[in-house]
């Protein structure tokens, strides 16, 4: 005989059998499912990204809509690196966060420019990152990148390009290699679109300014409860629904909603004190998903479960309640028919211990694995296995909120009763979701709690449930003892250390010439080489005046040591001589890394002061000047009979007999002479002409050669005239010697003039003498005298002076002008 009580019971407890009635059954279920969306960690690039919008309190690197560059940093093209990065297709309430490069940075709106607000973490030597955000609601095109880019030739950002809808983030990076490495890298933490909660609408049940048909009064939610409320009513833009289902206000009863939205509210304590909510979440939903898979994942982050009844009734529940909302016992159970039951599944189909993976904020939103949840006991149950499931958290961004989230599924998995009963008509009150308290002497039960998981309608007067066991104390939580630490290492943007100096000391030294004369007060510089030998292109040297305490005056000095390699360096340039200095380094690495200067060591220089050798003559060669003295006083004895002998000579070496032949030459000489006792007086004069070859050609030569000698044994004193004339480059030469002393021990002064018969050459007048002096007339008092190197006058009247020092008789006033100061030293 058909019995249809019988059937509906053997459906039922196939439905049960197979349903996911408890948390971590639903958990699992939507683990198996493929996934493609959730947070991303990088940026996505091209147009094959499906559209999407932002829920909840997410995090999300966007797609990159636009890159370009403009502007100079120095001599730096295309310093300005821009980004144009969306997050989504829908308007949503703020950007809350951002991370660069996996760290998060500071959103601050001070000291803005045309870029955007600077980001103070990179503040490096000034600005180097501006942040600019539209949430989706502008209507006129940035300015910014119209101002920039509106003529770029390849990709023009125009008026036009408004971004209705999108929100999207302009960043800014300018170059400098001492803050970048690579390309930066952004992701934003958002609060998503503006939803409806039934309990700030007057009209609905609760109370506030909230419409559901004015989604301006509307604002922004983490709370589970009211985004899948919103789903199930679908996601509206611009009055239109885009997304979700289309159920009506009668559909979603307010007090069970609204008993769901509170529960997620609840303020929980964390042991670090403060709180945070019970339950919250965010996610992008990409608009090819099936509404049903998001909302599971935001049950599956709120210890939640969610029925559709037959009438179109939607209700939830937030994890399960203190008290029955009714109860029944063996004697209501239909006895005469079969009861169908689930006491225990089989062992590998439990679990004692689960871990789960949630999105992390100071991770910069990548996935993280919450404190995991074992119960050693529970595995003593198990045969001593440790049997724990994994869990991903989609929505969940709280490492505590996936711990409780954790606990409540592993106790709650280990409810193992389901039971299948018919009760009476007067059941039929109870559906879904709610609590019916069970006593059974036969199955040892008082007041056992169990949840509806199933219900048909009354039929034949009864009325067919699943149940669920369950214990309130599953979701119980006491942050004193059921927190548990979550170990990480936050993501920074981990620079190299700066580098120190090392081994740094200063000394006083002495520059000298080639010829080993000293010539400039010097300091020397020393540094480690050894902490050099990576990475360091230079040492940059900075010399300054010592203030009287050690510490930095003015700078005199600073420039590049380029072979650091060395360890150390000379400097000598714009030094005093007896000054006191301080002297401070840094290396300059090539990588542009950071480093540290050193200390400032002070340092006195030696008193080496300009010499005669630094004065500037113009083109005159001393080196060479001393050379043709000595030809000069050689030239003013010699006679021209030994010139033309020597130019003959060199013809006939050179195998020109033709020019040897053409010499000629004649000569006039007088002479005179006393000798008596070892004294001597004498007067010779020479006089020559001639023609003789010089250098391949034929010269003509005039020359008179006067001189007067008197002696006493060896020691003469001689003075001679000579003038010659030459027909080649030669010119005219005159000079007059006189002498005094013996072989190997003279004494000589004179005066040379000399033209030469050539326009490229200057004229000259030379004198050697120990002391040279003009006097006006008869005014002895006010000579001009040149002695020792020095010319000294009582006055002059002078339009340009071109030298390299002026120096005071005491020394206290010098004016340097070949290094370019005046020192003045005040008597004390």
């Amino acid at each position: 005989m058909f019995d249809p009580i019988s059937l509906l019971i053997r459906l039922v407890v196939g439905v049960v059998l197979y349903a996911a009635s408890t948390l971590f059954d639903q958990a699992k279920k939507r683990e198996q499912q493929k996934r493609t969306t959730g947070t991303r960690g990088s940026t996505q690039f091209g147009g094959r990204v499906p559209q999407y919008f932002l829920i909840g309190t997410v995090g999300e690197p966007g797609k990159q809509e636009y890159q370009d560059t403009w502007g100079n940093s120095g001599e730096v093209p295309n310093a300005n690196l821009v980004d144009v990065i969306s997050f989504g297709d829908m308007p949503i309430s703020a950007l809350s966060g951002l991370y660069v490069n996996g760290s998060k940075v500071t959103l601050a709106t001070s000291g803005s420019d045309e870029r955007g607000s600077p980001i103070s973490e990179y503040n490096i030597g000034g600005n180097r990152l501006w942040w600019r955000f539209f949430d989706g609601t502008q209507t006129s095109a940035s300015s910014y990148l119209t101002g920039k880019f509106g003529s770029d030739a390849d990709r023009p950002w125009l008026s036009d390009m408004i971004g209705r809808g999108i929100p999207y983030l302009v960043m800014t990076a300018l170059w400098d290699e001492k803050v970048w490495s690579g390309f930066p890298s952004y992701v934003g933490q958002f609060q998503g679109i503006k939803l409806y909660d039934p309990r700030k609408d007057s009209t609905a049940g609760g109370a506030g300014s909230h419409r559901w048909d004015n989604q301006s009064t509307w604002e922004f939610s983490d709370n589970n409860a009211v985004i899948i409320y919103n789903i199930e009513r679908g996601i509206y833009y611009d009055g239109e629904r885009i997304w979700g289902g289309d159920a009506t206000a009668l559909q979603l009863p307010y007090d069970v909603w609204a008993a769901a939205m509170d529960a997620c509210d609840e303020a929980v304590s964390l042991q670090a004190g403060g709180t945070e909510k019970r339950f919250r979440g965010g996610r992008r939903i990409d608009l090819n998903e099936r509404p049903a898979d998001v909302i599971q994942d935001f049950l599956i982050g709120a210890n939640a479960r969610i029925s559709h009844a037959s009438d179109g009734t939607i209700y939830i529940l937030v994890g399960v309640p203190d008290e029955a909302d009714g109860a029944f016992s063996d004697t209501d159970v239909l006895g005469s028919e079969p009861l169908g039951s689930i006491p225990f599944p089989n062992l590998d189909d439990i679990i004692n211990g689960a871990t789960a993976t949630y999105r992390e904020p100071i991770q910069a939103w990548e996935g993280k694995e919450t404190a995991p949840y074992y119960r050693a006991d529970l595995e003593a149950l198990d045969d001593g296995r440790r049997q724990a499931d994994g869990l991903t958290l989609e929505t969940t961004s709280s490492g505590t909120q996936a711990q409780r989230i954790l606990q409540a599924v592993t106790e709650e998995g280990r409810r193992f009763r389901r039971h299948v009963v018919a009760l009476p008509a007067p059941f039929a009150q109870f559906r879904p979701l709610q609590t019916l308290a069970w006593t059974s002497g036969r199955l040892g039960y008082d007041g056992k709690l169990f949840l509806i998981t199933s219900r048909t309608r009354p039929i034949w007067g009864w009325v067919v449930v699943g149940l669920q066991e369950i214990d309130p104390a599953d979701h119980n939580w006491t942050p004193a003892t059921d927190e548990r630490p979550i170990n990480f290492a936050p993501i920074t943007t981990n620079r190299p250390t700066p580098q120190e100096v090392s081994g740094f000391s200063v000394a006083p030294a002495i520059a000298v010439d080639t010829e080993g004369r000293q010539r400039r007060p010097a300091i020397d510089v020393f540094w480690s080489s050894a902490s050099v030998a990576q990475d360091v292109n230079a040492v940059r040297i900075t010399i300054a005046l010592d203030d009287g305490g050690g510490e930095p005056g003015d700078i005199v000095w600073e420039g590049q040591a380029p072979r650091p390699e060395l360890g150390a360096a000379r400097i000598i340039q714009a030094l005093l001589p007896i000054e006191a200095y301080v002297v401070q380094i840094e290396y300059e690495p090539l990588s542009g890394r950071e480093t540290v200067a050193s200390s400032w060591l002070p340092v006195t220089t030696p008193n080496v002061k300009l010499g005669p050798l630094d004065v500037i003559y113009g083109d005159l060669d001393l080196d060479e000047l001393g050379q043709q003295m000595d030809g000069y006083l050689s030239w003013v004895a010699q006679s021209l009979r030994e010139v033309i002998e020597e130019a003959q000579a060199l013809a006939l070496l050179a195998g020109d007999q033709e020019m040897a032949n053409a010499t000629q030459f004649d000569e006039m000489r007088r002479s005179l002479g006393t000798i008596t006792s070892g004294l001597s007086a004498t007067f010779d004069e020479t006089i020559t002409t001639a023609i003789v070859p010089i250098n391949g050609q034929l010269v003509a030569i005039a020359d008179a050669i006067t001189e007067v000698s008197a002696g006493d044994g060896s020691d003469l004193a001689t003075a001679r005239f000579r003038m010659s004339a030459q027909s080649d480059e030669a010119g005219v030469t005159i000079g007059m010697q006189g002498r005094t002393g013996s072989e190997g021990d003279w004494r000589d002064a004179g005066a040379f003039l000399k033209v030469p018969n050539d326009d490229e050459e200057p004229t000259q007048f030379t004198v050697v003498a120990d002391q040279f002096v003009i006097t006006s007339g008869p005014n002895s008092l006010q000579p001009f005298v040149f002695e020792d190197g020095v010319a000294k006058m009582v006055a002059a009247r002078i339009g340009t002076i071109t030298a390299g020092q002026m120096l005071s008789d005491d020394e206290e006033f010098d004016v340097n002008l070949t290094e370019k100061y005046i020192s003045i030293r005040l008597a004390d």
